[in-house]
């Protein structure tokens, strides 16, 4: 096969304010932007990546950095140019190595390989395990409120509205002593759950999400209450560099520790895997180092017996290229599946990546299967 290099790479800043913020843990969230990259080969085939965070510093590196260092490469060579980027950023940024950079080229570059065989990229990343795959949907933020008991019905009402729309598998947030304008603490968190598990049942599947809200004591004491509640994981309790939290705390839990949107690359997994930190292991496309990282998470955790199961808060780029690698991850994986309102999510792709029932289907055409509306990519274009 001839060479294909690449010509040009773009960093397209995006960004579209919410018409409601939504709340974590640790923030209010009142808009949606990526930093999308767009490379193209000299054969005139285009690529497509999103790097994970703000806008900011994710363009500057990309187009000041890696443009002039990546132009003319191979792009056959991903796997290469991906560990050869990592080292070149690492020894300029020295105290930490700029994943999303990293993660948003290598997407990039994947889908642009897929698309110059005409195949997925899920027949290069080793071989499609299914055509579909289970989905949770994602939502249950928290909202400007009065009173815990107006939260509460609001979010009570969305998971059942979710299980109207055929998901079986939920998550929501938990952890509002982090958030300074909500007054509420650990046992309104417990509260919530018990509230959304009777309301949806006992026959879906219910994951809870805190966001390294916690010290480890008050990590362990929620953790005993979602045992009883038959939460599936308990997902981020404490912070992300607390391994040694994450060990005692899976050790000593019943429902499994979930973790990873955090961590990039496979030697921060190693670590985690290594001490038996997580039953669940969540690498992001889009932060964990592309889809060359997450496929070798995947493989290093089926090797734990741990299974991998991908974090995804994205565009339709991020949730096309999870697609990918989750049609190859061994096991029983599901999709993360943003419910919430998000119009870059939505309309982006020229055929948005919807449910059917309690799945989603895969697809199967070149790359990562997601087809941008260049329209609407100009309508969301920051300046």
């Amino acid at each position: 096969m001839r060479v294909m290099r690449i010509e040009s790479i773009e960093a397209i800043p995006l960004r579209r304010e919410l018409d409601e913020r939504i709340a974590i843990a640790q923030k209010w969230i009142s808009s949606r932007q990526y930093c999308l990259i767009k490379v193209e080969t000299v054969e005139g085939i285009t690529g497509w990546g999103e790097c994970w965070g703000p806008v900011a510093g994710n363009r500057e590196i990309i187009e000041e950095y890696v443009t002039p260092w990546i132009e003319g490469k191979d792009v056959r060579n991903i796997e290469q140019i991906h560990d050869d980027l990592v080292f070149k950023l690492t020894g300029s940024y020295h105290s930490y190595t700029p994943a999303s950079v990293v993660s948003g080229v290598d997407i990039a570059l994947w889908d642009a390989y897929g698309k110059s065989l005409g195949a997925p990229v899920s027949e290069l990343l080793g071989g499609r395990r299914r055509d579909r795959v289970r989905a949770y949907a994602t939502g249950h933020f928290w909202t400007d409120a009065d009173d815990f008991e107006m939260l509460k019905g609001r979010i009570v009402d969305e998971a059942k509205g979710h299980v109207d729309a055929g998901f079986d598998a939920l998550k929501n947030k938990i952890g509002f002593q982090r958030h300074p304008d909500f007054p509420w603490g650990w046992k309104e968190d417990v509260e919530l759950v018990r509230a959304i598990r009777e309301a949806v049942g006992d026959d879906i599947r219910l994951m809870t999400d805190a966001n390294h809200a916690y010290d480890s004591a008050t990590a362990r004491r929620v953790g005993k209450r979602l045992e009883d509640l038959g939460v599936y994981w308990f997902e981020e309790p404490v912070r992300p560099h607390a391994i040694d939290n994450y060990e005692s705390l899976n050790s000593e839990l019943d429902t499994p520790l979930a973790g990873g949107e955090c961590w990039a690359f496979e030697h921060e997994f190693a670590r985690v895997l290594d001490a038996a930190a997580v039953g669940i292991t969540q690498p992001d496309v889009t932060s964990a180092g592309g889809l060359t990282s997450t496929r070798r998470v995947a493989t290093l955790s089926d090797a734990y017996n741990v299974q991998c199961v991908p974090h995804v808060f994205g565009s339709a780029i991020a949730l096309g290229a999870s697609l990918q690698v989750l049609a190859t991850i061994p096991g029983d994986p599901m999709l993360e599946f943003d419910r919430t309102p998000n119009p870059i999510r939505e309309d982006l792709a020229v055929d948005p990546i919807t449910n059917d029932g309690n799945s989603v289907p895969i697809p199967d055409s070149p790359g990562i299967g997601v087809e941008i509306d260049p329209d609407v990519l100009d309508s969301f274009r920051m300046t």
